[in-house]
């Protein structure tokens, strides 16, 4: 999965949201802990290891 594109498209508004599993998550730490907008995107975590993203709501910011 190319995580960089899908960050991209989750803050440009293309994305509604995107599931990270915990098998998937140190592949998307990498692009994630240089990804320069962490603060435009929210992760909620689920049970299970499952982490969904989505584009913080800038109203509620």
């Amino acid at each position: 999965m190319d995580y960089s594109q899908m960050l991209e498209q989750l803050r440009s508004g293309e994305l509604d949201k995107f599931v990270v599993t915990s098998k998937e998550f140190s592949d998307f730490y990498v692009v994630w802990r240089d990804y320069p907008y962490q603060n435009a995107i929210r992760g909620t975590a689920e049970r299970g290891g499952i982490i969904t993203y989505t584009a913080k709501d800038d109203e509620a910011s």
